[in-house]
């Protein structure tokens, strides 16, 4: 892996033929929130360097750990954005939640989440229940926008009866307008997690199936994982032995880029530095 550098204030100057970051790969697998957009609020540069990358012939998969969303919606978000996406190059912890369950032959869950994962476990045939009193194989913890005491307590209480317990993405919070951070899919985990005193089995980033996922759906190659979060998106890319671009857009930060035990390859202020020379 290339030593870590901090790209935050470089800028290629137009017209020059060096070598720069985005030459070296073939796929990227882009993370989302603080990436492309804050909440509604899109993120100054995101769209044309994504032009950029696609008008070289690059490929790209976007990844995000956010379970609540379609791949339909989070493709719509993009071009609201003026994000040009497909949804099939859409990888979310919801389909490889319900990838991973069918694998597994789990026939009956119940949810704590929200249309992505209940339509993504619908599709591989898993049958979503909604009463402590039902037979349940697994209990499903996303992020729940709706979540209730009652929720929480019917997941508590039907992992105490023996349910395997799930959780899409391990993210205690993110990004939101104005700088805010906001509760993820990990804190609903935590309370479970504190309630039952049995740890979630976490599907999302940083672990090695959403990536894998992800390169299959662009094609495969030599990634570069661009994210806004050491904790998922360059800590998964570490593990695999990717390089990763941190950008500094949304969650993490210079210094905790430059005090992590699993740095990234390069930090950057946005998307732009794809397009910096190599150093």
């Amino acid at each position: 892996m290339y030593s870590s550098r901090d790209h935050s204030n470089d800028r290629e100057p137009k017209g020059s033929t060096r070598p720069v970051i985005a030459d070296r790969y073939d796929a990227f697998l882009f993370d989302l929130d603080g990436v492309f957009y804050r909440g509604v609020d899109p993120i100054p540069s995101a769209a044309e360097a994504l032009t950029r990358l696609r008008a070289a012939g690059k490929r790209v998969a976007f990844v995000t750990n956010n379970a609540s969303a379609t791949p339909t919606s989070v493709a719509r978000r993009l071009v609201a954005v003026g994000v040009e996406a497909d949804v099939e190059e859409i990888e979310t912890s919801a389909l490889a939640t319900a990838a991973l369950l069918a694998e597994r032959g789990v026939t009956t869950a119940f949810v704590v989440g929200e249309d992505g994962i209940k339509e993504a476990l619908a599709q591989v045939g898993i049958r979503i229940v909604d009463a402590e009193g039902s037979e349940v194989e697994v209990v499903v913890v996303g992020l729940d926008r709706t979540a209730d005491y009652d929720t929480l307590r019917t997941a508590a209480i039907l992992i105490d009866r023996g349910a395997v317990f799930i959780a899409t993405n391990p993210d205690g919070s993110f990004p939101a307008p104005g700088g805010a951070r906001w509760p993820g899919a990990g804190a609903l985990v935590a309370a479970v997690e504190a309630t039952t005193g049995t740890r979630a089995e976490v599907v999302g980033k940083p672990n090695a199936p959403i990536f894998t996922a992800a390169l299959a759906r662009a094609g495969g190659g030599d990634p570069l994982v661009v994210g806004d979060r050491i904790d998922t998106d360059i800590a998964g890319a570490f593990a695999l032995g990717w390089d990763s671009m941190l950008v500094l857009t949304g969650i993490s930060t210079r210094d905790e880029a430059a005090r992590t035990a699993t740095p990234p390859t390069y930090v950057a202020a946005d998307l732009g530095a794809l397009f910096e020379p190599v150093t």
